[in-house]
């Protein structure tokens, strides 16, 4: 089950919310049978109050251990038909089975009070429902609560009943999965098929008018990955508004936090992104030992499809995006694929969405669009409804090509880094052009296939080299007289970029661990100044003299930036930033490659705002807010590049 704390994964090119993120929860291998729940859950949002009923069916003997919530008192027990006393420690049932064979546990337990339910919205983590350790579980459960308020958890709707007084709903499921979560709210029902599978949108009221939008958009985008991955795995699909600013990817459904619903560029992105998390990650689990795959591979078929799709370029835009980002990383903060497990950080983003999207990408440009989706078509075949690795798709891509692809897997998933690419050596040939191509890096070379455009005075021809050692000598036969030669122009090939390409954003100083702050300003400016570091860098604040930094943030009043921008005799940033709105920061970067982020507001209330919408422009040069709004945000142009040449 792909559940994810703290932030949606496809929010992070986009969005940030500022609650933890957790590690997501694994399914566990089940050491034997699954464990069938027979469950009625009665909740109460007024006052908290949960009541479980759960007849439990396993196989087992000796001693079993069953997780449950502290938040709930154990009212009744009884095996096999006699009652049974529990030994309770902490979040630990132990239960005793002195004969083998089917057992049939009937329990009851209810918590009064629950934190997690209120009026406007709750759920139950996978602790509400008593159930062995490492054992996976099916489950019918039968719900009931007091009107307006809906309740669902994963599975397929059996039955619904809705009136003025209370709404109840039967759900099964029969495929083992971990044990669900279940979530409540005073939420309006809308519905759509597409073919067998039921979509639905649980609503709070102001939502309801968009639910059509999200329905349609949502049928579009099962259909388009049913086509391109496999049919749907699920009964149905339902997106649910919650009241927490956190994401859930659970199988069939995804939940989000009411105000990013309301945002109006989720539906396409965002929601396409949760809808595959069915696939990669759900239906296909991930095998979190040897790496999480499924962020990065949702993260391409979905984020890059979507940018590609929404403009000529997209895809490039979005693959320098992640180029960039990667430039910024801090050399010891990279790792291989293979020990990406959740984004706890930026850092970890960077490898496990970012780097991972472009392996995928380079796999597809290298093997060709039909080759590519029929790979995963093979992978998402051979592992349905069970734990897959990197390695399951190494042998899905070798068994569709039926060549040993252990150089590219090894070189792009097991070692960490990438190389730099060197153009040299460039000159006219009798019928083309000539040129030299080096890899730097740490290691043996990278298995690379580059893209090469030269333009001529007839047009563009495009070409890709087989590039596989340190350095090499190319020669091109065009047909037309070449005036030009670009390397990778469109960004297909994942590498350091060069300084030129990779001008300062926010990301450069939030990824450094050893960034330093110094702010400017007493009292009230000071601690503001300080939550906003420690907001940007999520680690703690080293203050130090700013000699000694690869990177700065520096925080104060207009007036106390621009006595430092003298004193160290530092370029101010463009008029139209600095004499527009109340609050602004942006990057730059000096001549010992040093990175500072200026950060200036007239007082607290500016650096406030602020610091609650940096978070979400790390890969922004600059933000200018006014009156608590940004008015303006972007990144510094770039220059060409040393892979492009003119010949005349």
């Amino acid at each position: 089950m792909m559940l994810r704390w703290g932030t949606i994964c496809a929010w992070v090119a986009t969005v940030l919310w500022l609650a933890p993120t957790l590690a997501p929860t694994q399914v566990m291998a089940a050491t034997s049978s699954p464990v069938h729940h027979a469950a009625t859950v009665s909740i109460n949002p007024a006052d908290g109050r949960v009541l479980v009923h759960d007849i439990l069916t396993f196989e087992g003997k000796g001693q079993v251990h069953l997780n449950l919530s502290r938040l709930f008192d154990l009212e009744s027990a009884t095996l096999n038909g006699k009652a049974v006393q529990l030994k309770r420690d902490d979040t630990i049932l132990q239960l005793n089975l002195a004969t083998p064979g089917s057992q049939t546990l009937d329990i009851a337990y209810q918590a009064q009070a629950h934190p997690l339910i209120a009026l406007d919205g709750g759920f139950l983590d996978i602790d509400w429902l008593a159930h062995p350790q490492d054992r996976l579980a099916t489950w019918t459960v039968q719900i009931r609560t007091p009107a307006p308020h809906k309740a669902v958890l994963p599975g397929r709707l059996v039955d619904e009943q809705d009136d003025a007084k209370f709404y109840r709903a039967t759900i099964r499921n029969d495929v083992p999965s971990t044990r669900p979560v279940l979530i409540t709210g005073p939420y309006t029902i809308a519905e759509q098929m597409a073919g067998t599978v039921r979509i639905r949108t649980y609503f709070h009221e102001e939502l309801a008018p968009l639910a059509e939008a999200y329905l349609a958009d949502t049928a579009r985008y099962i259909g388009y990955y049913s086509q391109r991955v496999g049919p749907y795995p699920y009964p149905g699909f339902s997106i649910i508004s919650g009241t927490a600013e956190v994401g859930w990817g659970l199988p069939g459904m995804t939940y989000m936090g009411r105000r990013v619903l309301a945002l109006p560029f989720i539906r396409y992105t965002s929601l396409p992104h949760e809808v595959l998390h069915n696939w990669w990650g759900n239906a296909v689990e991930v095998d979190y030992d040897t790496g999480n795959w499924a962020e990065g591979l949702t993260t391409y078929q979905a984020d890059h499809a979507m940018a590609k799709a929404a403009k000529d370029g997209g895809g490039a835009e979005k693959r320098l995006e992640w180029l960039r980002n990667y430039s910024a990383l801090p050399p010891e903060r990279d790792v291989p694929l293979t020990q990406f497990r959740s984004k706890t950080h930026d850092a970890t983003q960077v490898i496990g969405y970012g780097k991972t999207a472009f392996v995928f990408h380079m796999l597809k440009t290298h093997l060709g669009e039909r080759t590519f989706t029929q790979a995963l078509q093979r992978f998402n075949r051979d592992n349905h409804l069970k734990t897959a690795g990197w390695d399951d798709i190494q042998a899905a891509f070798e068994a569709q090509t039926k060549t040993s692809m252990d150089g590219f897997f090894d070189a792009w998933v097991n070692r960490p880094g990438a190389p730099n690419l060197m153009l040299s050596a460039v000159h006219k040939t009798l019928d083309g052009v000539g040129f030299t191509l080096r890899q730097a890096q740490k290691g043996k070379p990278y298995p690379l296939f580059v893209p090469v455009r030269v333009d001529t005075q007839d047009g563009a021809e495009v070409f890709t080299v087989d590039f596989h050692t340190a350095e090499q000598a190319f020669e091109l036969t065009t047909h037309g007289h070449p005036v030009a030669v670009h390397v990778d122009p469109n960004f297909d090939v994942f590498r350091h970029l060069d300084a030129a390409l990779t001008p300062p954003i926010l990301r450069d100083i939030t990824l450094d661990t050893n960034a330093a702050v110094i702010p400017f300003g007493d009292g009230d400016m000071r601690e503001t100044g300080f939550a906003l570091a420690r907001e940007l860098l999520q680690t703690r604040l080293r203050l130090l003299d700013e000699q000694d930094a690869r990177a700065l943030i520096i925080i104060g009043t207009p007036s106390r930036i621009q006595d430092y921008l003298d004193r160290h005799r530092i370029p101010n940033p463009p008029d139209d930033l600095r004499t527009r709105g109340d609050a602004r920061a942006w990057t730059m970067r000096t001549g010992s490659e040093q990175t500072i982020l200026f950060v200036e507001a007239e007082d607290t209330a500016g650096l406030t705002a602020l610091a609650r919408v940096l978070p979400h422009y790390k890969r922004r040069s600059y933000v200018v807010m006014e009156n608590g709004e940004t008015i303006d945000k972007g990144t510094w142009p770039a220059a060409e590049g040393p892979l492009t040449v003119h010949l005349d």
